[in-house]
């Protein structure tokens, strides 16, 4: 299965889209949200959905890696292999997910009681939202084998079609569980019901897109080789999930549970600008695994650099200028007192975010190459560290110093997983110093001068956009006159076509 410039720059604007329509709908309805949760019930909410993510470890990896041997069998034309593999992998992940649930139901009291600060009277509520979660992990783990098919068909526009409404409805159902009186049980069940039949639709999807499904078949020979993927996957997915959510695990350990509301705002919405490289590189996975099948590591090599320079000109001057507007962001979407709370960490989080983004390409060329072993060797030497590292910064400085420890150990991922990439595909470490990379970065490092200028010249906001706005303007300008060649603006223009 080859991906060329025209599948991938399509597929890549539809995962774009499928990202930032439900984002509209959350800028929209969160503020809703959480007046009338509060910060410590919007605090719960969201360390149950931490805790959940812990337990995504019972996955075992096998979701990707049935993108991964899917997208093999495709790419080899043997779609009569497709009934055991995909039967295999959903049954595996149901059972499970069982498994997951079970454990989750039994401590849950321990974690309501014991690991986390929550406020004796939302205890009743806290153990209710863990059962609520834990009965719906055998549908939400299968949900990742019927997703791999459908990625590694390359029919992402099926995955946006149920992407976009399921993501939005994340949002809209508890500022409509809110507005018709229900509390927070009710609302965890009905994101639950919500996540069940979006499972349904994608399992009715994939039976009409290869009829031969209908048939359910289980091999357990299969078993082992998606275990064997999926095993280092798991260990990736575990430490990934550990780490990312620790941030606001010790927030609640260390300081309160309150804290954690507030943290969760500039958190949200400072994550929100890697959709631009998570659209990119759920297309490169299965494109990647084709390649490296090929032996076709030319184009590996030319895809790593290109991607990474089109996220640094699309992500860097997006970051920049959410640094800039952090406090004032804050103000209109959630309040003042959350600006004057998270506003500094917000706009640390911003520039650990943009090295995040340029992460994400060399860890999927690493996944999908068949090394998920070497990415979660290089993301387990980092953990102890960090978890160190936050706890000391946290302890000091409070929420800021959690944003700071986020985005130092992004910084430490990125020389280690881009290095990890070179040594793959045969690369040396300088071609990530060719011309127009430096000149990307240098037109960046601009920007950023000129907008400090700016932020010490100027205090009226609307001065201040309009101004930022036409700075923003000639970054584009120079970005496309001097960094871009004849083939990356012609794909710029092909993506342009294909928005309108």
């Amino acid at each position: 299965m080859h991906v060329g410039a025209r599948v991938l720059a399509r597929n890549t604007l539809l995962n774009l889209i499928g990202r930032v329509v439900p984002l509209l709908v959350g800028v929209v309805a969160m503020p809703y949200v959480i007046r009338h949760l509060g910060p410590d019930r919007f605090g719960l909410l969201s360390l149950a959905w931490m805790v959940v993510g812990y337990f995504a470890i019972f996955n075992l990896g096998i979701g990707p890696a049935t993108t991964k041997f899917v997208a093999e069998f495709l790419g080899r034309g043997e779609t009569e292999k497709l009934p055991q593999l995909v039967w295999t992998a959903v049954i595996s992940q149901t059972c499970l997910g069982l498994c997951a649930g079970v454990l989750l139901a039994l401590a849950s009291p321990l974690i309501v009681s014991r690991l986390l600060r929550i406020p004796p009277d939302l205890h009743p509520q806290a153990r209710l939202i863990f059962l609520i979660m834990a009965a719906a992990l055998p549908v939400d783990f299968s949900i990742g084998s019927l997703t791999g098919v459908l990625a590694a068909s390359q029919r992402f526009d099926l995955l946006n079609a149920i992407g976009i409404p399921a993501s939005a409805l994340t949002y809209l159902l508890p500022a409509g569980a809110l507005a018709l009186g229900f509390g927070l049980p009710p609302i965890v069940l009905f994101l639950v019901l919500a996540r069940v039949a979006g499972a349904a639709v994608l399992a009715l999807l994939c039976l009409r897109l290869y009829p031969q499904l209908r048939r359910p078949r289980f091999d357990r020979r299969l078993v082992r080789p998606l275990l064997g993927f999926g095993g280092w996957m798991t260990v990736c997915g575990s430490l990934g999930s550990f780490v990312a959510y620790s941030d606001r695990f010790l927030i609640g350990a260390l300081i309160s549970v309150a804290a954690v509301g507030f943290y969760t705002p500039p958190s949200m919405i400072s994550s929100k600008l890697s959709i631009v490289s998570g659209s990119l590189t759920a297309t490169l996975f299965p494109a990647f695994s084709a390649s490296a099948a090929r032996g076709d590591h030319g184009w590996i090599r030319d895809t790593l650099v290109r991607s990474l320079k089109f996220l640094l000109l699309i992500v860097g001057p997006v970051t920049l200028l959410l640094i800039f507007f952090a406090r004032p962001v804050l103000t209109l979407w959630v309040g003042a007192k959350f600006a004057d709370e998270g506003g500094l960490a917000l706009q640390i989080l911003a520039i650990g975010v943009l090295i995040n983004s340029l992460n994400y390409v060399p860890y999927t060329l690493l996944q999908a190459t068949g090394h998920p072993d070497l990415a979660a060797k290089l993301l387990a030497t980092q953990v102890p560290v960090y978890v160190l590292g936050a706890w000391l910064l946290m302890k000091y400085f409070g929420l800021p110093g959690a944003a700071l420890a986020w985005s130092l150990r992004m910084l430490l991922e990125f020389f280690l997983y881009t290095a990890g990439a070179c040594w793959v595909t045969r690369t040396s470490p300088r071609i990530l110093t060719a011309k127009d990379l430096r000149r990307s970065a240098a037109a960046l490092t601009a920007l950023a001068a000129l907008l400090a200028v700016l932020w010490v010249s100027t205090h009226a906001l609307i001065t201040d956009a309009a101004f930022a706005l036409l700075l923003g303007g000639g970054f584009l300008l120079a970005a496309w006159r001097y960094a871009l060649n004849a083939e990356e603006k012609w794909q710029i223009k092909l993506w342009l076509r294909l928005a309108r």
